[in-house]
């Protein structure tokens, strides 16, 4: 127990603290959803980039242990499919909304939220899997949701637009930049290093604040059901389910095991939100799972750490 309330002490509650000093400041008229936008936007085009590259272009890739990201990536897809049947069947929402709570239920929030955790906790060695695990959610989960919402909204728009669209995408890109870097074994100069780094370190902190701001408006009068079905899938039942395909199937080592379940027990990604507002889906039981799920995870990962 005792080492469950010093995991929630440091780091976990100081990391999910800045989240909170973003609602206190909203709630005091210091910060608006303006300024929160203006934030999200540095985040979105130079401090995750940054980050990325950061993380990418240094990661021993050699190092890789490709049956923990095969086991952790099928995790997903029970995790995305279950979400996704149950907010379709049960709670009856439309297709683009049940596809964007099914991924909410398993695109954890690893950049923001448990990178840092995790980094605290098993130092920058954790960096390697979570940033794995960061480049399959990314390229495979983010862009497959994106295809789903697509056929579901009917638009009529190419695959090949939608990688046109995926070009001009400033994280992926940087994600397609660091790992050529990494496995080219093009030296990266110092002062690139140190940009990267230092942009790279105001991502999670400037994003949680941001966040903060934005769920400081939120109101909830009743239980939202669905949203708490996808929130025990992610904390409850995610991690669960890893654990036991870690434990049982292969034998995974501690460095990347223990990270990887961190990860699969974190929040829903704030990922499925926004796509919800560029596709025009209804965002409220999205919106609400972040929150139930950046606060359970308090718990759900002080337990895992």
């Amino acid at each position: 127990m005792n080492v469950i309330v010093q995991s929630f002490l440091n780091p976990i509650f100081p990391v999910f603290a800045i989240m909170l000093v973003g609602i206190i400041f909203a709630r005091r008229g210091l910060f608006d959803v303006a300024a929160a936008q203006a934030i999200n936007r540095f985040v979105f085009f130079v401090a995750v980039p940054a980050l990325l590259f950061s993380l990418l272009s240094r990661a021993p890739l050699g190092l890789v242990d490709y049956r923990l990201l095969a086991l952790y990536f099928f995790s997903e897809i029970i995790i995305f499919t279950l979400s996704a049947l149950l907010a379709r069947l049960v709670f009856k929402k439309d297709v683009g909304e049940a596809i964007l709570l099914g991924m909410a239920a398993s695109f954890v929030n690893h950049v923001f939220f448990v990178l840092p955790i995790a980094t605290v906790l098993y130092g920058d060695q954790a960096a390697v899997p979570i940033t794995a695990i960061i480049v399959i959610d990314t390229t495979v989960i983010f862009a497959g949701t994106i295809i789903g919402l697509e056929i579901a909204s009917h638009r009529g728009e190419s695959i090949w637009r939608v990688m046109r669209l995926f070009v001009r995408n400033p994280v992926l890109m940087s994600i397609a930049a660091g790992l050529l870097v990494n496995i080219s074994n093009v030296p990266v100069h110092d002062g690139i290093a140190t940009f990267t780094s230092f942009t790279g370190a105001a991502a999670a902190p400037a994003a949680l604040f941001s966040l903060g701001i934005i769920l400081a408006g939120t109101r909830a009068a009743n239980v939202d059901y669905a949203a708490l079905s996808v929130t025990g899938l992610k904390v409850l039942l995610h991690p669960f389910i890893a654990w036991i395909l870690f434990t049982t199937l292969i034998d995974i080592a501690p460095l990347w095991r223990d990270p990887a379940l961190l990860v699969a027990a974190g929040p829903c990604g704030a990922m499925p939100f926004v796509l919800a507002m560029q596709y025009k889906v209804r965002a409220e039981s999205i919106g609400i799972a972040i929150i139930y799920s950046t606060i359970a995870s308090l718990f759900s990962l002080a337990i895992i750490a």
